[in-house]
């Protein structure tokens, strides 16, 4: 009995040791292969068991470096990678779908019992097949050209460029070998000929073609403006609103109207004929009165219809016609700025506020009055303006710099420079233009020759007293 009961523990603690031994194992099958390629996992036919995914990735890349087409065209053969075939392998991606798989435990089981080869992951540009295979037939023998149509060296008429006859070859073996190739990252050789092409486009159909669209180009396109005005596209507008389709095998199409460029020109054209409404100013007293209008205002006309011209122009070119449209417009209407002047300021030479400081220049008299409004503070105080060929110039100006003394410099009639030093109280209303004092005068209120460099020369006492009561900013109006 002893050894009955001996014998089937050994047998419980070996099946005991059996399952322990499996549980290990499965957990450190299961731990290694999260992260390594899968039992009978492959890559484009290569094995990706064992791999980390950044090693799958690399071996994916460095295989697709390796990847060329051998490409013999009659007797001339030239190697080409993947990447010159326009063929893009994308390794990272194809590694993450290799290790898709690794993410569940039941794919990382059955693993152990089934392969999977996964392909590449790829992008392919058709047309750097086209262009190799365009450049060798231009290396060794006269590729053929289609007929095109493009615009002249004037921009406004269409003309051509002549057809070809030459070699062509059928790319379709070449693309499919490139695709072979890289799907499973293996070199692959493909031989093609050459034959006689004729151009998909002639010349003779290419020169219908253009004449059709500088038909186009002469028709009158006239639209009606804003009193009587008239706007005409010319032959540089309307040729760039021609378009010649071609299909990607080189057919041209009929030409037809570009309908945006069309609307861009219209737009343009609606916007010079539209006129801007100008705002008006009356001058009104502080109790609302309209004394005056010292700036008329002028209505506005805005283009509202410039989506139905463009489609009436476009129908009417679309039928080989030529068109004559109208703008049409909404009136906008100016509106009027009020601006409070002071009572008789309106018959002044600036419409100045109530109490608002400004100086009235009067080159007539040779005289300066100060005035708040309307009202006179001071003058008429008179100066001796410039000199003929140096005249004091007129508008409308503001006090924007002073000094008590200054040295002046400047240039005399006849080219040579002076210095004025110690010149005082200076009061700059325009550029190098100001009053000042001139203590070298004994006579003011007169004009001509002898007369200043442009600035008003004023008795001492009068230019100190526009020096300290002018305020920065203050009106100056020069006039005759």
């Amino acid at each position: 009995m002893k050894r009955k009961s001996l014998a089937h523990r050994l047998t419980i603690w070996v099946a005991a040791a059996l399952v322990l031994a499996l549980a290990i194992g499965t957990a450190i099958y299961l731990a290694f292969f999260s992260s390594h390629g899968l039992p009978g996992a492959s890559a484009a036919g290569a094995s990706a068991t064992g791999q980390t995914k950044e090693e799958l990735a690399q071996s994916i890349e460095n295989r697709a470096e390796q990847t060329n087409v051998t490409l013999q065209i009659d007797d001339h053969s030239r190697d080409f990678s993947l990447a010159e075939l326009g063929i893009t392998v994308d390794a990272q991606a194809t590694a993450d779908q290799v290790f898709a798989a690794n993410q569940s435990l039941a794919d990382r089981i059955s693993a152990i019992f089934q392969k999977r080869d996964t392909p590449v992951v790829m992008t392919v540009d058709e047309t750097k097949a086209d262009t190799v295979v365009a450049d060798l037939i231009s290396e060794f023998g006269v590729p053929a050209k289609n007929a095109a149509v493009k615009l002249a060296e004037d921009q406004a008429s269409f003309t051509v460029d002549p057809a070809q006859e030459g070699s062509g070859v059928e790319i379709g073996e070449l693309s499919s070998a490139a695709t072979t190739a890289a799907q499973t990252l293996t070199s692959q050789k493909v031989e093609l000929s050459t034959n006689q092409v004729a151009p998909a486009t002639t010349t003779e159909q290419a020169e219908a073609i253009a004449a059709k669209a500088n038909e186009l180009v002469a028709l009158d396109v006239t639209l009606n403006g804003h009193e009587s005005d008239l706007y005409q596209a010319d032959t540089l507008d309307k040729a760039q609103w021609i378009t010649i389709p071609a299909s990607d095998d080189g057919v041209l199409g009929e030409p037809t109207v570009d309908r945006e460029k069309v609307a861009a020109w219209v737009q343009s054209t609606g916007a010079a004929s539209s006129v801007e409404a100008v705002d008006g100013v009356r001058n009104v007293n502080a109790s609302g009165s309209v004394l005056s209008t010292s700036q008329e205002g002028k209505d506005g006309w805005q283009v509202n219809n410039v989506d139905q011209v463009v489609d009436a122009l476009v129908g009417a070119m679309d039928a080989a016609e030529p068109y004559e449209g109208t703008f049409d417009y909404d009136k906008v209407e100016a509106s009027y700025e009020d601006k409070v002047i002071a009572e008789g300021a309106q018959d002044l030479a600036y419409q100045a506020a109530p109490g608002e400081r400004w100086i009235d220049v009067n080159l007539s008299t040779n005289s300066a009055t100060a005035y708040e409004g309307a009202t006179v503070v001071r003058g008429p105080m008179y100066f001796v303006p410039g000199m003929p060929g140096l005249e004091t110039p007129t508008g409308q100006f503001n006090v924007y710099l002073k000094y008590e003394t200054q040295t002046m410099r400047g240039t005399n009639l006849d080219g040579t420079s002076y210095v004025s030093p110690n010149i005082p109280w200076v009061t700059y209303f325009t550029g190098s233009i100001a009053f000042h004092g001139a203590p070298w005068r004994d006579s003011f209120g007169w004009s001509g020759v002898g007369g200043s460099h442009g600035c008003l020369n004023m008795p001492v006492a009068d230019a100190q007293w526009i020096h300290g009561w002018a305020p920065m900013g203050s009106v100056v109006v020069s006039h005759y």
